[in-house]
């Protein structure tokens, strides 16, 4: 009987290469982790953000110049889905500032990632969309 398929540590190696890049704001590492027809999904992002974009291009407008400071993505935990080839799921915090306000942001992030010849096809990131809207200068509260 033959195993269950198992992803590899270059597909690891690739979602990690993404986390440092976004970590460090590096546009066009984090570009190169992408591939051509990459679909990033934020299924929480608030108004005003999308929350899905499909192609390097579009992906690539998630991540504007000017609006916060190197993320500083930390205490990366990744893990391959069992018996799902190129599938994997990561968990990480971030510790940064938005740059217009000034306000810190800091949020733990849990995301899929896709990984097929050695890019990103498929990611879908999960945060907390009420630390964003705050350090964004936005208010949540009780009506």
């Amino acid at each position: 009987m033959r195993g269950a398929p198992v992803s590899s540590p270059d597909e690891r190696a690739v979602v990690e290469a993404y986390l440092d890049a976004v970590g460090r704001l590096d546009l066009p590492a984090i570009e190169a982790t992408f591939a051509e027809d990459v679909e990033l999904v934020l299924p929480y992002a608030p108004p005003g953000f999308p929350k899905v974009s499909r192609g390097r291009t579009e992906a690539m407008k998630v991540y504007p110049e000017g609006v916060m400071e190197p993320m500083r993505f930390a205490d990366y935990r990744i893990d391959a889905l069992e018996g799902r080839p190129g599938e994997w799921v990561a968990e990480y915090t971030s510790d940064t500032v938005v740059i217009p306000t000034g306000r810190p942001y800091r949020n733990t992030y849990i995301s899929r990632f896709t990984v097929r010849d050695g890019r990103i096809t498929r990611l879908a990131e999960f945060f907390d969309p009420v630390v964003l809207v705050t350090a964004l200068g936005g208010e949540v509260s009780m009506p």
